[in-house]
C-alpha cells in the first residue's frame, strides 16, 4: 500500500471530543502505533484542534499534558444567546425537509440572525489555544458551511484564511458570529457531519475517531453515511468510538461542551487507545512492506 493513502478523520464535540481524540492518539503511541503520518487530517470543529496538535510539531507528551493539567487550555468566554429560540429554529429547518444543503441553509439563515447580536471576539482566546497558527505541510481539510448558500465546504492552506479564522470558522456555532470570508460567512462544519468522513474518498484506509452522537445532535449527516460513502469508493474504513469503560469516565462530567470534561476525557481516553492498539488497527494503520 502506498504510504499516501491514509487519512485521520477528527470528528466534533467540543471539550470531550478533542480531549479524548489526543488521549486515545496518545494511548496508541504508547504501545507503539503513532497516527501523526497520516497523509490528509480532516479536522471538523473541536477536531480542527486535535488536527492542528498533531500537525504542529510539538510532542504528544506536552500535548497530552497540557489536556490534563488544571483548567486545560485558555477557555472562551460563552456568549448569551437564546437557546430555546435557537433549538426551535433548528428543529424547524430539519422539519421542513428538503436536501442537506437546503437544511443547511436555512441552519445558515438562524445564525446570521443569532450572530448578528453578538460581538465577535473570539479570535485572541482561539488563537491562544492552538498549538500552531500556521498550516501545516501536512495536508489538512477543516470542513465549514457557507451560511448563505447551505453549501459544505473546506478550507486547506490553498484557499488563502489565516488557519485561525479557519478553526474560529468551523467552531462558530449558534452562540458565535459566522466568520465572514471572500463575500461569504461560514459557521460549523459539524452542523452538516460531526466528522465529514466522506471528505477522505479516494484514500485507502481511513481511520475515524468519533463521539457518538446524541439523539439532539444538529448535524444532518451521520458518520454512518460517510462510512457507507468510503467503503463504497473502495476504502478500507475503521471507526473508534469512545468504549463502555470511557463512557463510564464521562458520565459525571457534566456533557461534550464542559470544560471540567477535558481532564478526564483525555485519561480515559489515552487509557483506551492502549487497549485498541492491537494487531488488527496496527495492521490496518501500517503499510504493507
Amino acid at each position: 500500500m502506498s504510504r499516501k493513502q491514509r487519512a485521520l478523520i477528527l470528528a466534533g464535540g467540543g471539550y470531550v471530543a478533542s480531549s479524548w481524540e489526543i488521549g486515545v492518539i496518545t494511548g496508541m503511541a504508547d504501545e507503539g502505533l503513532d497516527l501523526r503520518d497520516a497523509n490528509l487530517f480532516v479536522g471538523t470543529s473541536a477536531g480542527a484542534r486535535v488536527a492542528i496538535d498533531l500537525t504542529s510539531g510539538r510532542s504528544l507528551k506536552e500535548i497530552y499534558k497540557q489536556r490534563i493539567a488544571p483548567g486545560g487550555p485558555s477557555l472562551e468566554r460563552s456568549s448569551q444567546v437564546d437557546w430555546a429560540r435557537i433549538r426551535a429554529g433548528v428543529d424547524g429547518a430539519r422539519q421542513s425537509g428538503g436536501s442537506p444543503t437546503e437544511i443547511l441553509q436555512r441552519y445558515g439563515q438562524l445564525a446570521l440572525e443569532v450572530g448578528a447580536g453578538i460581538a465577535s471576539d473570539r479570535r485572541e482566546a482561539v488563537a491562544s489555544q492552538l498549538s500552531s497558527q500556521v498550516w501545516p505541510e501536512q495536508r489538512m481539510l477543516i470542513p465549514v458551511v457557507n451560511a448563505e448558500t447551505g453549501q459544505r465546504c473546506t478550507f486547506d492552506r490553498e484557499c488563502g484564511i489565516d488557519l485561525v479564522d479557519a478553526v474560529i470558522a468551523t467552531t462558530s456555532s449558534f452562540g458565535s458570529p459566522p466568520v465572514f470570508f471572500k463575500d461569504h460567512h461560514y459557521i460549523d462544519g459539524g452542523y452538516y457531519s460531526s466528522d465529514n468522513a466522506d471528505l477522505a474518498i479516494g484514500y485507502e484506509r481511513v481511520l475515524i475517531l468519533a463521539l457518538r452522537s446524541p439523539p439532539q445532535a444538529m448535524r444532518v449527516v451521520p458518520v454512518e453515511a460517510g462510512v457507507e460513502a468510503l467503503r463504497a469508493a473502495g476504502a478500507q474504513v475503521d471507526v473508534i468510538h469512545p468504549d463502555e469503560e470511557t463512557m463510564a469516565a464521562l458520565a459525571p462530567t457534566g456533557g461534550q461542551m464542559n470544560p471540567a470534561s477535558g481532564k478526564p476525557g483525555a485519561i480515559a481516553g489515552r487509557l483506551q487507545g492502549q487497549r485498541c492498539a492491537n494487531e488488527h488497527l496496527r495492521s490496518f494503520w501500517r503499510s504493507v512492506h
